[in-house]
């Protein structure tokens, strides 16, 4: 894995199948959780939904393990490093984490059943990215907020359609660049 962290107008996207990637182990995921990520886990009552979480949770503590040089169980994901800012997202079929640095970030992730929906799923996701930045910024809805947004769609395959909205407040230079990563394997 390339181990460098974003720089100023960057962010780095990584993006989990929570069923078929190889560093799908539930028993090893669910032994990366904090002790609250344990209890939340165990009360999501669908499987595949669970298996999600975990595997969620897990990946990004891998991801940022790998690029700090720790170890993965002393990695909170509550609080990253200054000036590191992360976001991450899940669902029972995949998940989407997100680092940048000097800059707000906010990512969502959708399944998509019919490609006819598409285009609507598409506009749903970004407007939902587009939410969750200005609730973070601001606690508004983003027509009610005073910040520069921008939105960006993310690659990903199959049906997952997503997208990463960050704060063009806290951007330094032009616009931000997106750098899709490959998930570490776990060995």
């Amino acid at each position: 894995m390339n181990r460098t962290l974003p720089t100023s107008g960057e962010v780095h996207v990584w993006f989990g199948d929570s069923h078929h990637a190889p560093h799908a182990d539930a028993v090893g995921d669910i032994s990366l959780l904090s002790r609250e990520e344990k209890i939340r886990c165990a009360r999501i009552t669908h499987l595949a939904e669970r298996r999600g979480f975990a595997a969620a949770r897990a990946g990004a503590r891998r991801i940022l393990a790998d690029l700090l040089g720790a170890a993965p169980e002393t990695i909170d994901l509550a609080s990253p490093p200054p000036p590191l800012a992360l976001d991450l997202v899940w669902s029972a079929h995949g998940w989407l984490f997100a680092l940048a640095r000097d800059a707000r970030i906010a990512v969502a992730l959708a399944q998509v059943e019919d490609p006819a929906s598409e285009v609507a799923a598409r506009a749903r996701v970004r407007r939902k990215a587009l939410a969750r930045i200005a609730e973070a910024e601001s606690g508004t809805a983003p027509q009610r907020s005073s910040g520069n947004f921008s939105v960006h769609d993310v690659p990903t395959p199959g049906a997952a359609i997503a997208a990463v909205a960050c704060s063009g407040r806290h951007r330094r230079t032009g616009p931000v660049s997106l750098l899709l990563r490959e998930v570490p394997v776990v060995t």
